[in-house]
């Protein structure tokens, strides 16, 4: 049976995934702020379990079983994000933070009736894709053409798509972003990129400007 700890670990090898980003022990150390010996332990358990495999070259793989759980936990907490704040009215922080003590209570009879009441929503309110039947979430970017805020070039004009989960603070992250209101669905020009520095970008007529290490985790597209 999988803890509460190899969840966590498999949604963010999920997320790293669908971020196309090459999942490894360290980058599993850096996440959770521990040392690589008690992440070679804890994946050492998953292998045994079936819920991952490791490649020649030490690349974390979910298997079928992992995909499974890892979509099931993201599932219910994109949802009861989604609740809080169309629901609710809660600031997309704040619904971010009562997710995260909601999600391994709720139960599937209720998640059913979430989403009916809901309609099947697509994403959570940072952009992110609601696992569901029918959708491939690790191929959600991939298939919009986004890429990171600082992977444009000065004059681009493009919409915010969503922001990474694969962050060490995220409630940090949204506060930061929700102060300047970008949000999937925000357009933005790209005005100055220093890749040091940050970027600057025109939002609504006014310049904004994105610490670099921010502006990496805002993911975009070309505005239609």
């Amino acid at each position: 049976m999988a803890t509460p700890v190899m969840e966590s670990y498999l949604e963010t090898i999920y997320n790293l995934t669908m971020e196309e980003e090459a999942v490894i022990a360290a980058r599993l150390a850096e996440r959770f702020h521990i040392s690589p010996p008690t992440v070679s332990e804890t994946l050492s358990r998953m292998v045994k379990q079936g819920l991952v495999t490791l490649d020649a070259r030490r690349n974390i793989h979910l298997t079928a079983e992992g995909t499974t759980l890892a979509e099931s936990g993201l599932r219910r907490h994109r949802l009861l994000e989604r609740m809080l704040v169309d629901m609710f009215g809660l600031d997309w922080t704040e619904a971010h933070e009562e997710a995260h003590r909601l999600e391994h209570g709720l139960s599937p009879m209720l998640e059913e009736r979430m989403l009916t009441v809901m309609g099947t929503p697509a994403t959570c309110p940072h952009g992110n894709p609601i696992p569901g039947p029918g959708r491939n979430p690790t191929r959600y970017l991939a298939d919009l053409g986004a890429r990171r805020l600082t992977g444009t070039a000065v004059g681009d004009a493009v919409e915010v798509v969503c922001i990474s989960e694969v962050v060490e603070d995220e409630s940090a992250l949204l506060r930061y972003l929700g102060d300047r209101h970008i949000r999937p669905g925000a357009h933005l020009t790209v005005r100055v990129l220093d890749h040091e520095r940050g970027v600057t970008a025109s939002l609504d007529g006014e310049d904004v400007a994105i610490a670099s290490g921010v502006a990496d985790k805002i993911w975009v597209r070309v505005a239609a």
